[in-house]
């Protein structure tokens, strides 16, 4: 038992220990013909409120036209 809790603060010590720190470069310095970066989504803002209001609007006609298709199918549908 005290080997096993030995163990494992032998273990917790070296997860917990200070790593050598990786060589510092020059991030200007990069190669030019290095690809551009893809903005990350949640850090960009999407647009104005008014392209926003259209996309949500865009999106409800097509939900309310796909819902109201399903309704006239079901209702259509021939009883057995």
């Amino acid at each position: 038992m005290v080997g096993k809790i030995a163990l494992i603060g032998l273990a917790a010590a070296l997860a917990f220990a200070p790593l050598a720190a990786p060589a510092q470069t020059n991030p200007s310095a990069a190669p030019a013909a290095a690809s551009p970066t893809i903005p990350n989504r949640a850090t960009v803002r999407s647009g104005t409120h008014r392209v926003r209001a259209q996309h949500r609007n865009t999106l409800n006609r097509q939900k309310a036209r796909v819902t109201a298709e399903h309704a006239r199918q079901v209702r259509a549908a021939p009883s057995k």
